[in-house]
């Protein structure tokens, strides 16, 4: 019983939990300085797919958020992987940076950044990707699947509907 409460032990404190943290780190200032002026409030109504898509991409964000804590980094991992990791997140916090410094405008969470559409949301699904190869966590790959298929189709959707509120304010 001992080793086995050891076992869960070393999992749960292991820095598999570092991966969630990171790609939540912007999301706290954006909290704490939220946008600068709200979206027009002549806005498109959704398309009906979003009302079941949405709940798989909240489940699909819990599993990526969950997941990496009970795994642990360990020696001679995928160096790709890692660096994939990396590249991800420094993309992902360029992508708020871009936000913070542009005015902190909604459109901006969702406008193409260096010819990648949707940044803010492609790119942490590359990074949870990649961290299941460097976690050696395939429920974590599968979970990034998910959530990136319905993250970053209600986050073009956003996109679209931002666009038509700006064309059809002017």
């Amino acid at each position: 019983m001992l080793d086995a409460a050891t076992v869960v032990l070393d999992r749960v404190l292991g820095l598999g939990w570092l991966v969630p943290v990171a790609v939540l780190l912007p999301n706290v200032l954006w909290v704490v300085l939220p946008a600068a002026a709200p979206p027009p409030r002549a806005a498109p109504s959704r398309p009906p797919w979003t009302n079941w898509v949405a709940p798989v991409e909240w489940v699909g964000r819990a599993a990526v958020f969950i997941l990496p804590a009970l795994y642990r980094f360990e020696a001679g991992s995928n160096d790709i992987a890692r660096w994939s990791m990396g590249a991800a997140l420094a993309f992902y916090y360029l992508g708020w940076l871009r936000y913070f410094v542009g005015g902190r405008k909604a459109q901006l969470l969702y406008a193409p950044l260096l010819q990648v559409p949707v940044p803010l949301a492609v790119s942490p699904i590359v990074y949870f990707l990649a961290a299941s190869v460097v976690l050696r966590a395939w429920p974590l790959a599968i979970a990034a699947a998910v959530f990136g298929a319905a993250h970053v189709a209600l986050a073009w959707t956003e996109h679209r509907r931002l666009q038509e509120q700006l064309v059809g304010s002017t």
